[in-house]
């Protein structure tokens, strides 16, 4: 019997037997439970969330919750210390409960985690999901603020520095680099939410048509960049005779941005901020609607939208960071562009309106690349690589 434990920085409720998340975490998490669905028991590791706290969204059924005390983030640096000795309890009474440790950071309470299941002799493999100062880079807007990326520098060196001794999962090719790979101990993954059975067919009969539908999925944060969105938007206007619009699913800081970018720049009324909406059919409807998929981030790792879409037929357009080149095959799935580039996004949108035969080439490589990468092959590489890798220095 082999138990798995997964730790990520998520908000978790019980309720009747089942566990629910917040939305930021649930998407990783349903891949998270598809890895653990391949042992014998899932033990999530995480903060035990009270009433009142925006955690309704229903994980599948299957893992059980090791409970941790609550604080709201790191940057409540009063209540995370308050935390601090009981979650080394609530952690080391959780390791009697699995045999593999799988955690996610750079984060403080990962690497402690990590620390203890390597005290008490459990397999520790650990997680990276993003390059975490660059990630924090992009939201910290004032020179007063840059001083946090100290501690961060010393937690990321950290992280590395375990990386060199136990295994490491990363996501996307770029991430690998930076952990020193490719090695051994390092294994690249993709995280996909789509079934081989719900990759569509094949293209599209018809292309664009008079009105074109763009289409992105993330969060309205610096790093997503969104405001560059509008600006290719107004800047399409007209181009090959259409009419263009955009819809941003998500939610974040930056909504308002959105919005006055959109209004100075005349788009005001093609623009359409629908708020999140979870993955499933709902969602996938928006990307077999959509005529374009743009991808506008400042950094990415190997972002599971891309494998959305490409499974829904939608051609793609991307900024070329982190982890995208590789998952559109250096623009074989997919266009690249530069990041901040308003004027190359909206050239690289009009060029894939415009030529039916390159549009259609991409959109069947990407189809075959989600079929390979969907999410019950992924799980099980990923699971198959974890219950292989050894822990310990």
């Amino acid at each position: 019997m082999t138990r798995l434990g997964l730790y990520i920085d998520a908000q978790y409720r019980e309720e009747a037997g089942r566990l629910f998340t917040e939305f930021e975490s649930f998407p990783f998490l349903r891949f998270g439970c598809e890895v653990g669905g391949h042992f014998d028991e899932l033990v999530l590791f995480g903060r035990s969330a009270p009433e009142g706290v925006g955690v309704d969204h229903e994980l599948p059924a299957g893992p059980r919750l090791a409970p941790l005390p609550y604080y709201e983030n790191l940057a409540r640096i009063g209540a995370v210390a308050r935390a601090t000795s009981g979650v080394v309890r609530a952690m080391w009474r959780g390791l009697e409960r699995v045999d593999v440790v799988w955690a996610f950071g750079p984060h403080p309470f990962a690497l402690l985690l990590a620390l203890l299941g390597l005290a008490r002799r459990k397999r520790v493999v650990l997680g990276v999901r993003q390059d975490t100062l660059t990630y924090f880079r992009t939201r910290l807007r004032s020179r007063g603020t840059a001083p946090l990326l100290a501690p961060l520098w010393v937690l990321d060196r950290l992280w590395k520095l375990l990386a060199r001794l136990v295994p490491a999962t990363v996501v996307g090719g770029a991430l690998e680099r930076l952990y020193g790979g490719p090695r051994r101990g390092v294994y690249a993954m993709t995280i996909s939410l789509v079934r081989g059975e719900d990759v569509a067919d094949g293209p599209r009969d018809a292309g664009p048509g008079d009105d074109v539908e763009l289409l992105t999925v993330g969060r309205l944060e610096p790093e997503k960049n969104p405001v560059l969105a509008v600006e290719a938007l107004a800047a399409l206007q007209g181009e090959n005779g259409r009419r263009y619009r955009l819809t941003w699913v998500g939610t974040g800081r930056l909504g308002d941005d959105v919005r006055a970018a959109a209004e100075r720049l005349g788009v005001a009324d093609r623009v359409e901020l629908p708020g999140f909406v979870p993955f499933g059919p709902r969602l996938m409807e928006r990307y077999r609607q959509a005529d374009v998929f743009v991808h506008v981030a400042l950094t990415e790792g190997a972002p599971q939208v891309l494998l959305e879409a490409l499974s829904a037929a939608t051609p793609v357009v991307a900024t070329d960071v982190g982890g995208v080149a590789a998952t559109l095959e250096d623009g074989a799935a997919g266009a690249l562009v530069p990041p901040r580039d308003a004027p190359a996004l909206a050239a690289a949108v009009a060029r894939t309106v415009a030529d039916d035969a390159a549009r259609r080439g991409r959109v069947e490589r990407g189809l075959e690349i989600a079929r390979e990468k969907s999410l019950e092959a992924e799980a099980e590489r990923v699971a198959r690589w974890i219950g292989g890798a050894r822990g310990g220095a």
